[in-house]
């Protein structure tokens, strides 16, 4: 299912015109007629709004699998990674459960700082290639390689880091799920 698609169907589901979506996510109703008609790509800033006034999480909007209980490995979503400009790829189709796990690549020396999430309690992290460095708070500091997990509680998290010169790939898991 399209963005437009996903869009139309959600803000019918709530019986709200485009006019009453356009005014609270200050948005044009003619530009949000042309993302429900799949004829221009809304920024991720303007998907975001958009998500908030139809109460629902982005990625929800981006999901394409609906329906489907597999996600084949050419067939991935890639989402934002919460509000840090870069992508994560889901690993599940969004299916309203309590847990959200995505596959992230980070270059050497990337450097996430936490982004404080309203609603995710834990997350877990798996690293599968090179290796990652998790800051908590208390200064406490784990470099986590191949094979190596981390669970925290969300509140917790202060970066993520990538301090090696070579890429990293991990998994993540946040309970709930929010982006």
């Amino acid at each position: 299912m399209s963005v437009g698609a996903a869009l139309r169907r959600r803000r019918n589901e709530l019986g709200m015109t485009l006019r009453e979506l356009a005014d609270e996510a200050e948005l044009t109703s003619g530009f949000l007629s042309q993302v429900e008609n799949d004829r221009v790509s809304p920024s991720l800033k303007s998907l975001g709004r958009i998500a908030e006034v139809l109460r629902i999480p982005l990625f929800q909007l981006l999901s394409t699998h609906a329906g489907n209980p597999v996600v084949r490995s050419g067939e991935r979503t890639a989402v934002p990674w919460m509000d840090t400009g870069v992508e994560a790829v889901l690993l599940t189709p969004y299916r309203d459960w309590q847990m959200l796990p995505f596959h992230r690549t980070m270059a050497a020396g990337e450097r996430l700082p936490a982004v404080r999430l309203e609603r995710a309690r834990e997350e877990w992290y798996y690293v599968l290639t090179g290796a990652i460095e998790i800051t908590l708070t208390d200064d406490e500091c784990f470099v986590l390689e191949e094979g190596d997990a981390i669970h925290f509680e969300s509140s917790r998290l202060q970066e993520v880091a990538n301090p090696t010169k070579k890429t990293a790939t991990f998994i993540c898991m946040m309970t709930p799920p929010q982006l």
